[in-house]
């Protein structure tokens, strides 16, 4: 997860922890087993589309809760258990397609073609709570803008908006603008990374 927030993801992590300030790792208890291929590619599809990070691999490893953070940086904080839940999780992330990996190409949008909450309008029943709170937010609400900037774009994007009514939306929130100002450059960067990490066919 590193500094993404526990509570967009879909589905919710069965444990959760603290491995430093404002940063996060987690596990999910699936109900049935699977092989390596699998959970990687569940590991990928939950950190590419909620902002995690980039570690999904079966081969990495995890702090233990109850254990120290020796990193001089954080003061050596003690890893904290936020949430455990032992039931067993049904539903699976939708994995990403097989596709290679690319450096995102520079994409033209118009950031003033569409208003911010008819977009929100448009696209309400495909897109998860937590994102739709996030495009309604008229000031920054929560810590890490990049992480909501990432939810809010990857959402609309998997929901089937154009890169215009992304852009619109995106532009006019308060988490992009409290970063980047009225940088559209920013903006059109900002989006093209993130269209080009999650990755995925519609």
């Amino acid at each position: 997860m590193d500094d993404s927030d526990p509570d967009a993801y879909r589905p919710q992590p069965n444990h959760v922890w603290e491995t430093s300030p404002n940063r996060f790792q987690a596990l999910w208890l699936w109900d049935a087993r699977h092989d390596i291929r699998e959970a990687e590619a569940f590991s990928r599809a939950l950190a590419a589309r909620h902002g995690g990070d980039t570690g999904w691999s079966i081969t990495k490893m995890m702090r233990v809760p109850g254990s120290i953070n020796h990193k001089p940086k954080y003061d050596e904080p003690v890893v904290r258990l936020v949430s455990r839940n032992w039931r067993k999780t049904p539903k699976r992330p939708e994995p990403l397609p097989d596709i290679q990996r690319a450096e995102p190409e520079a994409l033209a949008m118009n950031p003033h073609a569409h208003d911010r909450l008819a977009v929100l309008r448009k696209y309400r029943s495909k897109l998860d709570t937590s994102t739709r709170h996030l495009i309604r937010h008229n000031r920054v609400m929560a810590p890490d803008r990049s992480s909501r900037i990432f939810a809010m774009v990857a959402g609309l994007y998997e929901a089937g908006a154009t890169l215009d009514e992304i852009a619109s939306v995106i532009w006019s929130s308060p988490y992009f603008r409290d970063k980047y100002g009225d940088d559209q450059n920013a903006l059109e960067a900002e989006v093209s990374r993130i269209i080009a990490r999650v990755g995925t066919t519609r």
